[in-house]
């Protein structure tokens, strides 16, 4: 008892003995010539017509998607079989 007591004391002061300096982070440096577009700064956007050809490409996945489901709904396959059968039926 009284040896866990020292151990959980001397851990206490080897953590107080590091200065509060030392573990501060250093001052992010911004440039200027680095696009800023929102909460993730390194990022950047697509432009406006590859974005469009994306959104439209999604869609029709999305919708292909959508049937695919009601199908496997319609065929009463099982709920731990669907995943498989949608991805089966998307592929064709």
């Amino acid at each position: 008892m009284k040896r866990a007591s020292f151990l959980v004391a001397a851990g206490f002061a080897a953590v107080l003995a590091v200065p509060a300096a030392g573990l501060a982070q250093a001052p992010a440096t911004s440039t200027q010539t680095a696009p800023v577009t929102g909460m993730k700064p390194d990022r950047t956007t697509a432009p406006s017509g590859v974005r469009e050809k994306m959104r439209s490409k999604e869609a029709v996945l999305r919708t292909k998607r959508a049937d695919c489901r009601a199908k496997a709904k319609a065929e009463k396959v099982s709920l731990f079989k669907r995943p498989a059968y949608v991805k089966r039926c998307m592929k064709s």
